[in-house]
This record gives structure tokens, sequence and C-alpha cells, in this order.
């Protein structure tokens, strides 16, 4: 009979609150800050550098922070594709159900194209659309 090699509990757990933030790529850090700020209308919490030299700008979503790095000669395109073409890599934020003419009309005005027709969900509705460096992005209004 094999041994059990992990780790055991011993009454202790993790005791996690929730997500900080989570870090994107970005290859142009003008295009992106305009897009999460004066799009999506989210408030720069921190500019630094990282100590590689890149670019680092956090905005404020509400419940989680959103660090862009600006690494101009990264290439996304392919890694994006093969993962948002089956629904994997993508972010979804959340939104009140009666916002959802608003904020299409928002987004529209900004220049913003949608990824096809909202889906209803049954339980709210959902709109698809790239920031400008092709990170896929939902918004989910509840019903």
């Amino acid at each position: 009979m094999k041994k059990n090699t992990s780790p055991k509990s011993k009454g202790t757990t993790i005791k996690l609150v929730g997500i900080n933030h989570f870090g994107l790529n970005v290859r142009n850090m003008a295009k992106a800050e305009a897009f999460y700020t004066g799009i999506l209308g989210f408030p720069v919490i921190m500019r630094t550098q990282t100590q590689a030299g890149l670019q680092h700008v956090e905005v404020d979503a509400g419940n989680v922070a959103i660090a862009l790095f600006e690494s101009p000669e990264l290439d996304l395109t392919a890694a994006q594709k093969t993962m948002t073409d089956d629904g994997y890599l993508h972010f979804a934020f959340g939104a009140p159900y009666d916002r959802f003419d608003a904020t299409l009309q928002a987004l529209k005005e900004g220049g913003v194209e949608m990824d096809g027709e909202p889906r209803d969900w049954g339980n709210g509705i959902s709109i698809y659309f790239h920031d400008p460096d092709g990170h896929q992005i939902e918004i989910h209004f509840d019903k």
C-alpha cells in the first residue's frame, strides 16, 4: 500500500478574505491607463516602477485592484487567442441591472466594440469586450 505523503492539516486553516489584486501585462501604459480610468472609471491608486524597470500602475476596481505592468515587447496575441476562444481567460466585473443601458451606451461612446451580442444567463445579462491589449472583459448585470 502506498503511503500518503501529503501534508496533514492540524486544525489550522488559511483564512483568506478575497482577491486583493490581479496583474495584467500591457504594451502601452498610456492607452491602458486611459481605458481603465477614462472608459471604465477606475481611479489610479498607485504608480511605481518594478525592480526590473517596468512601469506599474494600479487602479481601484471597487473590491479588487488591477495592477498594470507595461511590457512593450511582450506578444500577448497568441496566448490570449488560445485562452479566450475557449472562454478560459477573462475577468468579469459586476454591475447593477438598472445600469445596463447606460453602461452599454458609455462603452459605445468610448469607442469600445462589443464581442457579440449581450448574453442572457438567466440570473443576469453579460456583455463582453476587450481592452486595448486584447484582454477579454465581461460586465455581468445581476437581475
